[in-house]
């Protein structure tokens, strides 16, 4: 069991919540990624690549689902099997691209990536979008960390 502590104000972690929550479930309606398979002709090879992928983005997305269900999660405590780190890392990559382009679109990407975003110039949509941006930053450089 991987076990950490975000150091994030509670307060922040369940104010973006909700927002969090309506993300990951919109984003289960369709991936933000897109995998070509490497032989579009072979009818056999591109089905057993799709079901391969649905299957490892099923994964992924429990895995995410547990942690965003866990009740420690909402006071900053994250819990995770050691076998579900990988898909977790994962399915967080997936939702804060997800983040991205529900709600941080207008921002620059070296803005975003280096904090320098002047939130009191953002919607509040963007602000939250931010937040839950940057936890799920938080979770990921973690969970790296634990595992190396």
């Amino acid at each position: 069991m991987i076990e950490f502590s975000l150091r994030v104000e509670p307060r922040l972690i369940q104010a973006v919540l909700p927002e969090l929550g309506k993300i990951f479930a919109a984003s289960q309606k369709k991936s933000a990624f897109t995998f070509v398979c490497p032989n579009p002709s072979d009818d056999d090879l591109v089905e057993a690549w799709e079901e391969g992928l649905a299957e490892d983005a099923r994964s992924d997305r429990s895995a995410l689902a547990r942690l965003l269900g866990n009740p420690k999660f909402a006071y900053g405590r994250v819990e995770v099997e050691t076998d579900d780190a990988e898909d977790l890392l994962r399915g967080l990559t997936e939702l804060r691209l997800a983040i991205r382009v529900a709600s941080l679109a207008e921002v620059p990407d070296e803005v975003l990536e280096s904090g320098g975003l002047v939130l009191k110039e953002r919607s509040s949509s963007e602000r939250i979008g931010y937040f839950a941006y940057l936890i799920l930053a938080e979770v990921q450089e973690n969970l790296i960390a634990a595992l190396v």
